[in-house]
């Protein structure tokens, strides 16, 4: 389960969220579910790294996601002590790097021809793609635990208390401002904002989906896709904080204790599903796919959401965002293994071991490779190929 913030401190909230998130009650209650071990299987593909290099100093202990993004040839990483780095995406070789000193919590945003990043402090930092240098540099005082995205005019930023800012891409001043209502307790992180073009899709902590205008900020519409429900303020946490997915004319998004729901470019809802994520889904073929804050995966028709197959063979393993490889559907898990699972079956195909620390951070795929960084800082570039059983 991810950490949670307080936007309003109180006593009580404080007491009860080291109760939850201990996986222990003072009082005697039960403990925390044991993550379900990993079972021996039947090897069908072959998944192997292709090659391997180190982000400097990794994620640190703290909770922080930090996903690698890659460009026609790059691939951009960078370590929580504020150091970025590109490298070929073919051979893993470094082309630039860069130190903000900055603390960072989040990964690299790219658009136009700048690699972004944004801090704890609410400092937003421009660098030239190709080269690594600084443009600009501006402060928006919020702390700011997702990437800055850009579309080549605007630069989008979301922030932890619930703002969402347009600063022109090219000073870093800031163009506009939108500001959403904070529930008492929602969990710590920030979904990405989408910008397609003039638009921007986001969501919030209130369980509300968000199209406005990356000109001006002038909102679209507003879709609530998860209600607050139970007694306690921790039972009502309703976060988005995964990027909404859009494939073809459809947006896909999820919330924690709420919903998978699909919507057209209107806001109209198309259909929704129960399933409590934090992270993600990703489309492949005529299926979306989630993985569940319990550690399950979940398969759906993309057109329907008729609900096609569910995996709990690795529940309670705080499963990363999943992704497309080859045609495979994989996730990553707190011990650092990636499952690759066939998007028919739900059966597991195979596994790899990246980083014995953990995989928290969401990988990225062009489709045909996988880029994914461990919390220690390796980053690998993986393949899978169809297994040939020796004879």
């Amino acid at each position: 389960m991810q950490i949670f913030r307080l936007p309003i401190p109180r006593l009580l909230l404080v007491l009860l969220l080291v109760i939850v998130t201990s996986g222990c009650s003072w009082f005697g209650g039960k403990k925390e579910k044991r993550p379900n071990d990993l079972t021996s299987l039947v090897q069908r593909v072959d998944v192997q790294s292709r090659w391997k290099t180190s982000v400097g100093s990794g994620l640190s202990k703290l909770y922080r996601v930090m996903a690698p993004v890659i460009d026609q040839n790059t691939v951009y990483a960078n370590d929580y002590k504020g150091r970025v780095y590109a490298f070929d995406r073919e051979t893993g070789k470094r082309k630039w790097r860069q130190s903000t000193k900055l603390d960072l919590a989040a990964g690299v945003g790219l658009g136009g021809d700048l690699v972004l990043l944004g801090s704890l402090n609410g400092d937003v930092v421009a660098l030239d793609r190709e080269t690594g240098e600084e443009q600009w540099r501006a402060n928006i005082t919020s702390e700011i635990l997702a990437p800055p995205q850009n579309n080549g005019s605007v630069v989008v930023v979301q922030t932890n208390d619930g703002k969402l800012l347009g600063l022109d891409a090219k000073t870093g001043e800031t163009l506009w401002s939108y500001a959403s209502q904070l529930p008492i307790l929602t969990l710590r992180g920030t979904a990405t904002p989408q910008v397609l073009g003039p638009n921007v899709i986001t969501g919030f902590a209130n369980g509300k989906l968000l199209a406005l205008s990356a000109v001006d900020g002038t909102p679209y519409w507003e879709r609530r896709i998860a209600s607050p429900q139970g007694r306690s303020d921790i039972e009502r946490v309703v976060d988005i904080d995964g990027t909404p997915i859009i494939s073809g004319q459809t947006i896909y998004a999820t919330s924690y204790n709420g919903t998978l729901s699909a919507l057209n470019p209107r806001g109209d809802i198309l259909w929704s599903q129960s399933s409590s994520s934090y992270s993600s889904p990703v489309v492949i073929g005529n299926r979306v796919f989630v993985t569940t804050a319990e550690g399950w995966v979940k398969a759906f028709a993309a057109q329907t959401g008729v609900q096609l197959w569910e995996s709990k063979i690795l529940s309670g393993r705080k499963l990363a965002a999943p992704q497309n490889l080859a045609g495979f559907m994989v996730t990553a898990d707190y011990e650092g293994y990636v499952h690759v699972f066939d998007t028919e079956s739900g059966g597991i195909l195979d596994r790899f071991r990246i980083d014995k620390k953990g995989v928290r951070s969401p990988m990225v795929s062009d489709g045909t490779y996988l880029y994914a960084l461990g919390n220690d800082g390796t980053l690998k570039s993986i393949a899978v190929y169809l297994f040939k059983p020796s004879s």
